[in-house]
């Protein structure tokens, strides 16, 4: 409804201006009438050129066509206000130039006037159009982004439960008095993962609190042979919010990759703090040289979530040196 109240709105300025215009002996009846004949062609040029040569000529590529047709066509209003003019000539001035209305007379003033209205209608026309587009092009983007994101996050839950379920399974088969144990812990991770995944955004501290209960599940598999360092920052740092999963799946790379095929000790160390408004991340683990970490799937994911979220506001560096592979990630503070 507020689209056609713009066109009304915009055809009832232009009838005055164009009136305006064209009464220069200050005749305004006379004005108003010839605004009334006139007028039907202009707005005829202008639906033509705005809803069908622009979007299937010129929108499609097909400029010369476009061209042509837009000649034609006001060569063919042209054609038609000088025979609106030749009745006016015939009926009203009695074939008398003189008895003409002055603004009948100058035919090129008026066909500037009247041909100034409709670019201007295309012209105001386009723009809208052009805007509405991008608008929807826009939205189209985010939605795909979400879901891209939604995505990326339904690979990673079934990615973490697969590992965690086969510590369970190697517990069961050694018949271990920690199974109950890890089945709590595990029953934690999967109501943390239900309520949390589906955010955007999850406090510090809940994500640190379930990093704790995910490393005592994988500590079941390694048992002495893991070695974890940590460096936790200052209290405050539990009201910062960050993306859901992501200091877990951090903690999985260095588990899945670091203990591959590694007989020997697993070293992790891990680092979260804040500084300067942003919060920094920072995960390393020993592994096996023959072994191919940087292209886990869990880092590509987390590097689409960061960029979903961050733009380009945040920074992820991973590096690898004397058979230690190490992932660094600033993000701003939320």
């Amino acid at each position: 409804m507020q689209h056609y109240l713009y066109h009304i709105a915009f055809w009832l300025l232009s009838f005055l201006l164009c009136a305006f215009l064209i009464s220069y002996d200050n005749n305004w009846n006379e004005a108003l009438l010839l605004s009334l004949i006139y007028l039907p062609v202009t707005i005829a040029c202008a639906y033509l050129i705005s809803n069908y040569l622009i979007p299937k000529y010129l929108l499609k590529d097909k400029k010369l066509r476009f061209v042509l047709y837009v000649v034609y066509l006001i060569i063919s209003a042209i054609f038609l206000i000088l025979l609106i003019n030749t009745v006016v000539f015939i009926v009203i001035a009695d074939y008398q130039f003189e008895l003409m209305p002055p603004g009948t007379r100058d035919i090129a003033i008026l066909n500037t006037v009247l041909f100034l209205i409709v670019f201007l209608f295309v012209a105001i026309t386009s723009i809208d159009k052009w805007r509405t587009t991008e608008n929807e092009k826009n939205e189209a983007i985010k939605n795909m982004a979400q879901a891209e994101l939604r995505f990326l996050k339904s690979q990673l839950n079934p990615h973490f439960l697969f590992n965690t379920m086969n510590n369970l399974y190697a517990l069961s088969l050694k018949k271990s008095d920690k199974a109950p144990e890890l089945i709590l812990r595990l029953s934690a991770l999967l109501e943390y993962i239900l309520e949390n995944s589906k955010k955007d955004l999850i406090l510090l501290s809940d994500e640190i609190s379930t990093l704790e209960d995910y490393i005592h599940v994988e500590s079941f598999r390694f048992g002495d042979r893991l070695e974890i360092e940590k460096n936790l920052g200052a209290p405050e740092d539990a009201f910062i919010k960050i993306p859901p999963l992501i200091l877990i799946t951090l903690m999985e790379n260095c588990f899945k990759h670091g203990g591959k095929n590694n007989t020997g000790k697993l070293k992790i160390k891990y680092s979260i703090k804040s500084k300067d408004r942003n919060l920094l991340l920072s995960f390393s683990n020993n592994f096996l040289h023959n072994e191919s970490n940087p292209k886990a799937i869990g880092l590509k994911n987390i590097e689409s979530q960061l960029s979903y979220i961050y733009k380009e506001e945040y920074k992820m560096e991973k590096s690898i040196s004397e058979g230690n592979f190490k992932i660094e990630i600033q993000i701003p503070v939320k």
